[in-house]
């Protein structure tokens, strides 16, 4: 029998061409496409991760604390809110301060700042110490300390220390060294470092930690402790209920 051949290809063209014939025949049929029977494959789409709906914290660091397991959002006009939501001063220009009073400024281990009218001065990461400590004479605090505190503290009453365990008037400022002639926040800018974040305002102080949504305010009316979910006031917001939108006074304006 004579062998067919494919013009121009010869006896060895017409073989590689039968058989590319014979594997898309095949190929087809696989896909149903040359049987009547045939279905296509079920096409399998990698399975993804199940989309989360719970609402983390707003928290003003990444560290982990007690608060961290609640997963309420703070409210549009909370004191760590409307903190977060000031324009953030650079940290690098507050890693200055003096010793004394009359000494001179240098560089140094920590941050270290002031409200803009210099009434309360602040210091944390200096030392090892894991706080925020500030010095006003609006903190007025227990006299002595308590009676569990280390023999060797020496005490100020117009120290005011926040933590991760909360906040307290009252401290041993050989533990909590506070540095002079640190630079100004202006009013209406926070600084933030690490789980703290301070709001200088033109009537005081505010400052809130992450981790226990702890906080206080140093202002002319005095010390106060407070709490970062809690209602910041008018003078912040300027806003008179949750229902209203800030008005032209309001030094900082909150943001979603």
């Amino acid at each position: 029998m004579g062998v067919a051949t494919v013009q121009g290809y010869g006896p060895r063209g017409a073989i590689v061409g039968v058989a590319l014939l014979g594997v898309l025949a095949a190929a087809l049929s696989g896909c149903g496409l040359l049987s009547e029977n045939g279905a296509p494959d079920r096409i399998v789409i990698p399975a993804t991760d199940q989309l989360s709906t719970e609402s983390k914290p707003a928290t003003i660091s990444a560290s982990v604390g007690a608060r961290t397991s609640d997963n309420s959002v703070p409210s549009e006009w909370s004191y760590e809110r409307v903190i977060k939501s000031a324009p953030r001063v650079s940290n690098s220009d507050f890693q200055e301060g003096a010793t004394s009073q009359d000494g001179d400024r240098e560089d140094v281990s920590g941050y270290h700042f002031s409200s803009a009218d210099r009434s309360v001065r602040c210091s944390t990461g200096n030392n090892g110490a894991q706080a925020l400590a500030c010095v006003s004479d609006s903190t007025i605090g227990p006299a002595s300390p308590p009676a569990d505190e280390d023999p060797g503290c020496t005490w100020d009453r117009h120290l005011v220390v926040l933590s991760s365990d909360g906040v307290r008037a009252g401290g041993c400022s050989n533990r909590y060294s506070v540095l002079y002639r640190s630079h100004t926040v202006a009013p209406g800018s926070a600084i933030t470092v690490d789980r703290f974040a301070c709001l200088s305002e033109t009537d005081g102080l505010y400052c809130v930690e992450s981790s226990s949504g702890s906080g206080f305010s140093i202002t002319p009316k005095g010390y106060k402790e407070l709490r970062a979910a809690d209602r910041a006031p008018e003078s912040l917001t300027g806003v008179t209920d949750e229902s209203s939108t800030p008005n032209s006074s309001s030094s900082v304006v909150p943001t979603r």
